[in-house]
C-alpha cells in the first residue's frame, strides 16, 4: 500500500478522476469510430475496428503523459522511431480512419473533451452521408480491377480480348512494379452485364500470365 500511495501521492483524486473519465471517453468515441466504419465499410475487418478504439485509448494516454514538456514529446518521438510498421494500409479510407482515431485521441488528451465529442459527432455524420450517396448513386456495373502481369513486352495486353468481350468501358487509373518483378494495374472498368462479373474475374485469372486478381465495387 505504500508503495501505491508513493506513485499516486503527485496526483489529486481530482486530477486521477480527470484522467479515468477521459479515458473512458476515449473508449466510449473510439467504439462510434469504430461503429462507423462497420457501417460503411465493404469488410470490416476485426483488427481494424480494434485497432480504432485501442488507437484513441493510447494517443489520449500519450497526450496526458506528454502535457507541455517539449521534451517529452521528442523523447516520446524518439522511442517509436525504432518501431517498424510492416501492415501496408491500401484503402486510403482506411487511413481516413486511423487519422479520425488519432484526431479524437488527442483532443481528449489534451484537455479538449468537447472538441472530441463534437469532432467525433460531425464527422460520423459526414462519413455516413458520404457513404449513403456512393450507394445510392452507384452503378452495379462500375468495379476497380486490379491485377499484376509479366514485365516483358511479349506479355502485356494479354488481358485485351477479355476485355472486349466483356468490359463496355475501361480507364487505366495506375500502374507500378512490385518486389516480385512483375507490373501491377489498376483499372476502373464497366462491365456490359453486372451479373457476370465473377465469370469476368474467373477468365482473367485464367489467363496463365495474369496473377492476382482483384475485382472491388465502386
Amino acid at each position: 500500500m505504500d508503495i501505491i500511495r508513493e506513485i499516486f501521492a503527485p496526483y489529486s483524486l481530482a486530477t486521477l478522476g480527470t484522467i479515468v473519465l477521459n479515458l473512458i471517453l476515449a473508449f466510449g468515441l473510439g467504439m462510434v469510430i469504430a461503429t462507423v466504419y462497420r457501417w460503411t465499410a465493404d469488410v470490416a475487418e476485426n483488427a481494424m475496428t480494434d485497432a480504432l478504439i485501442i488507437l484513441c485509448m493510447l494517443i489520449a494516454v500519450v497526450m496526458v503523459v506528454i502535457g507541455d514538456s517539449v521534451a517529452r514529446a521528442f523523447s516520446l518521438v524518439g522511442a517509436l522511431s525504432i518501431i517498424r510498421f510492416r501492415t501496408v494500409v491500401q484503402d486510403a479510407r482506411d487511413i481516413a480512419f486511423v487519422f479520425f482515431s488519432l484526431a479524437v485521441g488527442m483532443a481528449i488528451g489534451a484537455g479538449n473533451p468537447p472538441v472530441a465529442v463534437i469532432g467525433t459527432f460531425l464527422i460520423s455524420v459526414v462519413i455516413i452521408g458520404l457513404h449513403r450517396w456512393h450507394t445510392t448513386g452507384s452503378n452495379d456495373a462500375e468495379f476497380l480491377l486490379t491485377f499484376q502481369e509479366p514485365l516483358e513486352s511479349e506479355y502485356q495486353q494479354s488481358y485485351e480480348p477479355i476485355f472486349s468481350e466483356q468490359v463496355l468501358t475501361s480507364q487505366l487509373i495506375g500502374q507500378r512494379t512490385t518486389k516480385s518483378g512483375t507490373a501491377e494495374l489498376r483499372f476502373h472498368v464497366k462491365l456490359k452485364d453486372s451479373k457476370r462479373w465473377t465469370s469476368f474475374a474467373q477468365a482473367l485469372s485464367a489467363l496463365e500470365n495474369i496473377t492476382n486478381v482483384r475485382l472491388q465495387k465502386q
